[in-house]
């Protein structure tokens, strides 16, 4: 039976007047109070009522209660027996949540993880965030015209696999659940499987492979696993969720070959890199610059406070838009994504910091036709890592045409089409240039003796840019950008999203805006802005 408090009508005594002057200030002046003002009576408990009867069934907590409870856990991130000792305990979380009475101030664990589930599966959580951050957008006036972008990864909770520790641990996940769901059809396997992949002792088991064995042994664990789903691929079992993760393991690491034959171990190379990484988290992904794990694109705003003006404002950074992806992904391609979040809820900027990963020139012209003015850098020019000189140090007419060379050498001559443009110099002076070993011109000997360059009216554009970039008035504007390194920075490590206790796309999903959502709320209640709300109120 649905049960829902009334948190906006006042108390006719206040029930917290024997806290004391004092401590009762503490209360309202930390993030408990920004939670109990400003957020509690705004939580989308209509949503979550869905799924309960108003007439029949056991009565539910306070829906406000239960969804309070899990923001506040993923603010301190806490475990679940840790939450539920703070819910009954803890004093600033009874006066954030308004408790009204004592069967409020309990929940047990089991309560707690079905009310997460619920939550999890309606898509509360991205709800929970929007909303939330949106009320303090208002509420503390925060100008969204200027924000920044920037991407960093998460771990889930899993260790890293070989190939061979993917393939045995999908085996014996998916044996452990066959025998849960279908013990007959578990029965009638032979005790080779069990041995081997559950059990795992007696001869022939995996967990004593040594690291030099792997590559021998993986072709074994091939053939186990394509005899495997072979045999179950008629029954009951391939509606399992592990068996269907057999099938992708199979196609990810091996060659299927005709019926009798041995399927063949795939080269590293012909691997996809968004395979499975490990059996309990079949939703991770790996990137060679981030290693394993997750990406969440970060956005947030930011005042440029070097005026006494926006010293004395005292308003918050709040983040306005959390998502996460696999690390496959691409920054720049998430973009678009991200303004379109932020777009649907007004809170959309007029110009936007982002590294260089999210500059391309398809990126630039997107944010035109939004009238978004994207500030970040160009990629360093191909070449240039090496000690190779580039277009860059070469002098270009209006047109786009080749003036000279580095060395202040003209071009004989120069062609230009709206696909290429070439210029050709003299391969003899060439020759004797002191930087010809690092000079990006080619010799070609079809039309004599020529040295060349070609390029791209793009990669004209490409220069403009690297060059404004090196003047002071890119530099000033774009050094507000590092301070988006802080945030990542207190996510991980302040918030514990560096490491994360959960698995899966939806539960990392979950507890990412959470926390990003938690950090918010501490930043209002630390920054200026709240003080004084509290004293013009008082």
């Amino acid at each position: 039976m649905l049960r829902i408090r009334d948190h906006q009508t006042l108390d006719l005594f206040d029930r917290w007047a024997y806290l004391g002057p004092k401590r009762h200030k503490l209360l309202e002046r930390s993030w408990a109070g920004v939670f109990r003002q400003h957020l509690l009576s705004e939580l989308p408990i209509n949503e979550l009522s869905k799924a309960f009867s108003d007439q029949t069934g056991r009565p539910t907590k306070d829906l406000y209660v239960a969804v309070g409870a899990l923001i506040l856990q993923q603010l301190h991130d806490l475990t679940d027996s840790q939450a539920v000792e703070a819910l009954a305990l803890n004093i600033a979380w009874h006066y954030a949540l308004d408790l009204q009475s004592e069967a409020d101030a309990y929940l047990c664990e089991r309560t707690l993880r079905n009310y997460r589930r619920r939550v999890i599966d309606q898509g509360m959580d991205e709800i929970l965030f929007r909303n939330l951050t949106d009320q303090l957008l208002r509420v503390f006036e925060v100008e969204t015209r200027r924000q920044r972008l920037d991407s960093t990864a998460l771990r889930s909770y899993m260790r890293n696999l070989t190939r061979l520790g993917v393939v045995v641990e999908s085996l014996s996940k998916f044996l452990r659940e066959l025998a849960r769901r279908d013990p007959e059809q578990f029965s009638k396997l032979e005790p080779y499987w069990s041995q081997r992949y559950v059990s795992r002792r007696g001869e022939g088991n995996f967990s004593d492979a040594r690291p030099s064995e792997s590559r021998r042994r993986l072709p074994e664990s091939g053939a186990d696993l394509a005899s495997l789903i072979c045999r179950f691929r008629d029954t009951d079992a391939t509606e399992l969720e592990s068996f269907k993760l057999l099938e992708r393991v199979l196609s990810e690491q091996f060659e299927e070959l005709p019926d009798g034959v041995s399927p063949r171990v795939k080269e590293p190379a012909e691997v996809p890199c968004d395979n499975v990484r490990n059996p309990a988290d079949p939703d991770s992904s790996y990137n060679a610059h981030r290693g394993q794990g997750y990406m969440v694109q970060i956005m947030e705003t930011y005042e440029e406070d070097d005026s006494d003006e926006h010293k004395s404002s005292g308003k918050p950074d709040l983040i306005t838009h959390v998502q996460v992806h696999k690390m496959t992904l691409h920054d720049g391609n998430q973009l678009e994504g991200a303004l379109e979040d932020v777009a649907r809820r007004d809170s959309e900027p007029d110009s936007l910091l982002a590294d260089s990963h999210y500059g391309s020139n398809k990126n630039l012209e997107r944010a035109k036709t939004r009238d978004l003015e994207l500030i970040s850098p160009a990629m360093p020019p191909k070449g240039a890592k090496r000690g190779r000189l580039t277009l860059e140090q070469f002098e270009v007419h209006e047109d786009g045409t080749l003036a000279s060379c580095p060395a202040g050498h003209a071009p004989l001559s120069v062609t230009s089409s709206k696909t290429r443009l070439e210029a050709r110099f003299d391969s003899s002076v060439c020759g004797l240039c002191p930087e010809r070993s690092r000079c990006s011109t080619q010799t070609t000997r079809n039309r004599g003796s020529r040295s060349r360059i070609q390029y791209t009216p793009e990669r004209i554009v490409q220069r403009a840019r690297r060059l404004a970039e090196t003047g002071d008035e890119f530099r000033d504007r774009y050094r507000w950008r590092a301070s988006v390194e802080a945030t990542m920075s207190r996510l991980k490590y302040r918030m514990g999203l560096g490491s994360l206790r959960v698995r899966g796309m939806k539960s990392v999903r979950y507890t990412t805006l959470l926390r990003a959502l938690g950090l918010n709320l501490r930043r209002c209640a630390a920054s200026e802005a709240f003080s004084n709300r509290l004293e013009k109120v008082a």
